[in-house]
């Protein structure tokens, strides 16, 4: 999906004052981070090292795993299309509503794919296929806990499950599932570094797997996918990583204010989840008519939730910003006829 993800920013010609479509982290990048970049600019005189492996021997010794477990790409979206690569021609479930690029992923590489419901999690037979989990899920902030998807790893050794945790770090509901990759060879994890950090543009992920399966997926990496400020900043971040993360407790406590707030507009009600973004279900009207009316009226950009394929409804979903501009959108909504 080249357009439709949340952050379509870049297809507006005119102001945007505030930006509620993206789950990146609202405060920005570091100032920390910004000033290492700085000094890291004449790097792009250079080739970066072909596959980013100096990222590997420093998330090995963060997470207590061997180096050989990593992959780093461009982004987590490189990640999907090389797993998806690796299961070229075989089958894929995808546990939706969630994001985009599993499926397109899976279309690219001639995968034969379906959805299921949440409410199908554990009535599907998985086995032999490859299986798209978003923990916590996009655009909903619906969990699952470790407990549960060990049981799904256990009932099916021959289905190859994505634990996507990209968001894992924007909810204190569950933890991640990091632990099960020394017990299981059929799980792989994928987390992407731009969130967190508010570094979007760099395009930074990695997965975490058993060996075998990352030397599958490096036999299909193109050099080169990760460019030298990226890899500056991941060895900036692993070397500084607890220093540089947000405080995930007063994050949620300034989600819990602004979901109320929200959920106190008549026509609005606010889908309950676990993270910093939510959906918000519209009682009237359509999410385009809204999302047009807050640009036009407001500068105030929204995500219009309803290309997530299986998302009934008129949905939109927000991330908490800042109290002024979460404040500037509460009245905005309010004043919409």
């Amino acid at each position: 999906m080249i357009n439709g993800h949340g952050d379509d920013l870049h297809q507006f010609n005119c102001e945007i004052k505030y930006n509620f479509s993206s789950n990146v982290y609202y405060k920005g990048c570091s100032p920390l981070l910004l000033k290492e970049l700085e000094s890291k600019v004449a790097q792009i005189q250079n080739y970066p090292s072909p596959a980013a492996k100096e990222l590997n021997v420093l998330a090995a010794n963060y997470f207590d795993l061997d180096e050989n477990q990593f992959l780093f790409s461009n982004g987590a979206t490189e990640a999907f299309y090389l797993i998806a690569q690796c299961f070229q021609h075989k089958k894929a479930i995808i546990v939706g509503p969630t994001f985009a690029e599993y499926e397109d992923a899976c279309k690219i590489n001639k995968l034969e794919h379906r959805f299921i419901s949440r409410k199908q999690i554990f009535e599907t037979n998985y086995e032999d296929s490859l299986v798209f989990i978003c923990n916590p899920n996009n655009p909903d902030g619906k969990i699952l806990t470790t407990a549960e998807i060990e049981n799904l790893l256990k009932s099916y050794p021959k289905a190859h499950f994505i634990i996507d945790e990209a968001y894992y770090e924007f909810t204190n509901a569950v933890n991640s599932v990091l632990p099960l990759i020394k017990k299981y060879s059929n799980i792989s994890i994928v987390r992407s570094l731009t969130k967190t950090f508010a570094m979007p543009g760099l395009r930074l992920g990695y997965v975490i797997s058993n060996s075998n399966f990352i030397s599958n997926l490096f036999a299909l990496k193109m050099p080169w996918s990760v460019n030298s400020l990226a890899i500056a900043s991941g060895v900036f971040i692993f070397n500084n990583y607890k220093k540089l993360t947000f405080n995930i407790n007063e994050l949620l406590a300034e989600t819990s204010i602004f979901k109320a707030q929200v959920n106190s507009i008549p026509y609005l009600n606010v889908i309950e989840g676990y993270t910093t973004y939510f959906l918000v279900e519209l009682q009237k009207g359509t999410a385009s008519e809204l999302k047009k009316y807050l640009i036009e009226n407001h500068q105030i950009l929204v995500r219009d939730a309803t290309n997530f394929t299986g998302l009934k409804g008129e949905c939109i979903r927000l991330a908490v910003q800042s109290e002024k501009e979460n404040l500037a959108l509460i009245k905005a909504l309010k004043e919409w006829n």
